[in-house]
């Protein structure tokens, strides 16, 4: 099996263990670095866009039944519980934890844009693959210190704000 189908299917269902397993043969093998990330890019845009379209088509189809009302019912509930941009940090935090597919399809059917959802999703999906090449590469400290620099800036709260 060639190389690359090999990353690709393991990237498809982006399952921790089997992909690092398979990055690391693919790196002792001198598979380059970069045909990996493109290969995790476009399965990974692959599986939005099937989950976005899926999660339409679902949404149109099967709008009018009766546990779809009630799973809009509880949406509404999680979408005032969240707030107003609660829904969509949702999304990217559990593109971490979730299958793109699984986000893009629920992006779709809180009616979210196409584009939001993919960048939200893909987004969520990047720290999910930056820890995965960091346990591949073993520089997941790196990796780490940069993550709490980030955050360190991006949840920064004025001491106004702090109360």
């Amino acid at each position: 099996m060639p190389m690359w189908l090999l990353v690709a299917a393991v990237l498809i269902p982006q399952e921790f263990a089997s992909s690092a397993i398979v990055f690391v043969i693919a790196l002792q093998n001198n598979f380059p670095l970069w045909a990996i990330n493109l290969i995790w890019l476009c399965t990974t845009m692959l599986d939005m866009y099937v989950g976005y379209m899926l999660g339409k088509f679902t949404k149109e189809k099967f709008d009018d039944t009766r546990f779809f009302h009630w799973v809009d019912r509880w949406i509404n509930k999680g979408k005032a519980a969240l707030g107003m941009h609660g829904e969509k940090l949702s999304l990217a935090l559990l593109g971490v934890i979730d299958f793109p597919y699984v986000n893009a399809f629920i992006g779709a059917w809180i009616g979210l844009p196409m584009n939001m959802t993919l960048l939200l999703t893909l987004a969520g999906n990047f720290a999910w693959y930056l820890f995965l090449l960091g346990t591949v590469l073993d520089i997941i400290i790196l990796i780490l210190l940069i993550a709490g620099i980030l955050s360190h800036f991006l949840f920064r709260f004025s001491k106004s704000n702090r109360g």
